[in-house]
């Protein structure tokens, strides 16, 4: 599998899939699933509304769920709960969220899956530890491709690191087109 560093905006990635880091209510409202909102349209909030509507209670931390990725490029994006009902996450359900992101991923025929660092936002995990948890389930995943999708450009040595640690190999990183000063980056 080839695994890129994606700096920039997680609906500029060109993957089948989209994981969003969201909450037991899909609410699409900041970060990742904002932007999946915003970019892929509401058809994406409506069917997030229908998968809360059909369950009796708050969908589990660690689960993940397909919706139409709507007005994206992508196939589908798969809504990873990454954080409960009071916002707290951890290692664990992180590492459920990747597990089962990669079987959803599976069941709707998606080669190549872009992940952002779950619960590192409102969930507050710590960035590496958060990282380090995705790539070791990413390490033995049948995917051809996955992104790991940040949106800091000063994350990028700290990625790297981590992911050198875990996966063989030296990732690949790529730049938004809408990233400022990208040919500083690649010598363009």
């Amino acid at each position: 599998m080839k695994l890129t560093i994606f700096v920039g905006d997680l609906c500029d990635v060109r993957a089948e899939a989209l994981c969003t880091s969201t909450n037991p209510r899909l609410s699409l409202a900041m970060g990742t699933g904002g932007s999946v909102r915003s970019r892929g349209g509401f058809t994406i909030l409506r069917a997030c509304e229908a998968i809360v509507a059909a369950h009796a209670s708050p969908l589990a931390p660690g689960s993940a769920w397909v919706t139409t990725a709507g007005d994206l490029p992508a196939k589908a994006v798969i809504h990873c709960v990454a954080s409960d009902a009071r916002h707290h996450s951890s290692p664990a359900i992180v590492r459920a969220c990747v597990t089962n992101a990669l079987l959803r991923a599976a069941e709707a025929n998606c080669r190549s899956v872009a992940f952002p660092v779950f619960a590192t936002g409102h969930a507050r995990l710590r960035f590496d530890q958060t990282l380090r948890v995705i790539v070791q389930e990413l390490r033995d995943a049948t995917l051809d491709r996955a992104w790991i999708v940040i949106n800091d450009r000063d994350r990028i040595e700290e990625t790297m690191r981590v992911v050198s640690e875990v996966f063989p190999g030296e990732p690949e990183v790529e730049m938004s087109a809408a990233t400022d000063e990208r040919s500083s980056w690649f010598g363009d």
